[in-house]
Formats: C-alpha cells, sequence, structure tokens
C-alpha cells in the first residue's frame, strides 16, 4: 500500500479543496480550476498539479467503489443465507477472486511462478478458513453449554413450582422430538 502524496491542493482550506474537487468532478478544465484558486488564494498552481491531483482523486474514488461493491457481494451473500457470517461471505468472496485469477491467468506465467509461493498462498488461505471454523465450532459449543445449563434450571424450577406445566412442555418436547427422528 502506497503512501498518500499532499498536493497544494490538500493544503488548501476545506471549502476551498471540496469546491475544486467538486470542478474536477464536473466539466471544468484545469486552466479554470487554477483561476479559481489563485481568486480565492491568491496562490498560483499549475495546470499539471491540477492534473496530479485530479488523477489521484480518481484513483481514490475508483478505490472506494470498489470497496463498496466488494462489501455489497458481501452483504448480498450473507443475507442469502441468514446463518452465515461476514466472516464466511469475505472468505467466499476471497475464494471467488482467487479462483477467477487463476482461470484468468495465462499458462506462461503459470511457468514463472515459484510452486513454493503458491503452497505459501494456497496455505494461507486453508488455515484461514480453518481458523474461522475453528472459531465457530468453539463458540457453538459455548452456546450450546449456555444454553443447556439454562434449560436445566428452568426445567428444575418448572418441576418444582409448577409440575403441570413441567409435564406439558416435556410431552411437546418428546412429540417433538419423535417427529424430527421419523
Amino acid at each position: 500500500m502506497s503512501r498518500r502524496k499532499h498536493s497544494k491542493i490538500d493544503k488548501l482550506p476545506p471549502d476551498i479543496k471540496d469546491t475544486v474537487e467538486d470542478m474536477i468532478r464536473s466539466d471544468f478544465t484545469y486552466s479554470e480550476i487554477a483561476d479559481y484558486i489563485m481568486v480565492q488564494t491568491d496562490v498560483p498552481i499549475s495546470t499539471a498539479s491540477i492534473c496530479r491531483h485530479a488523477r489521484s482523486l480518481n484513483e481514490s474514488i475508483e478505490t472506494l467503489r470498489m470497496a463498496q461493491e466488494n462489501f455489497r457481494c458481501i452483504m448480498d451473500e450473507v443475507n442469502r443465507y441468514p446463518d452465515m457470517d461476514t466472516g464466511d461471505g469475505i472468505i467466499r468472496l476471497l475464494s471467488h477472486y482467487v479462483l477467477e485469477s487463476i482461470h484468468n491467468t495465462p499458462e506462461e506465467q503459470w511457468k514463472s511462478i515459484k510452486p513454493e509461493e503458491l503452497i505459501k498462498q494456497a496455505t494461507s488461505l486453508v488455515k484461514a478458513a480453518s481458523y474461522k471454523k475453528n472459531i465457530d465450532i468453539k463458540n457453538e459449543d459455548i452456546l450450546s453449554a449456555g444454553f443447556e445449563q439454562v434449560k436445566g434450571m428452568v426445567f428444575e424450577a418448572m418441576a418444582k413450582e409448577r409440575p403441570d406445566l413441567y409435564k406439558d412442555v416435556a410431552k411437546f418436547l418428546d412429540e417433538k422430538r419423535s417427529e424430527a427422528a421419523k
């Protein structure tokens, strides 16, 4: 990841900078933008500086659009499968991109890639998926243990204080267990 460069436009007061960036996104020429900056601040600026800032601004906007699109894809996947969490959605999206990249890589490029590097990358993906699965299992075990403890406390209290309700609930659960076994 490269560090962001600071242009003369970045050093302008925020309101003027915002106007300049709006002008860049509109149909203003770089000369018109330079004139506007000169009138507003008495700071001369070259059209080349404005061009560089415009290029950087457009790259930032495109990066933001891509991030928003990726997030939308993740959320669509998570919404499609309510039992899936965001981590699974991210793993699915990244796996899709990896497989797409593999598919689109020309054969001659594969010859220049060191097998050790491919194995290292594949191992990293497998480790990430395994780690996520392990955490899910641990969380499920903790949740189940907590549920069982609460259930035990509720049934114990119900059996002592409301035996009639306890019998009805136990009968209902037995019926549901029988239905599920069929």
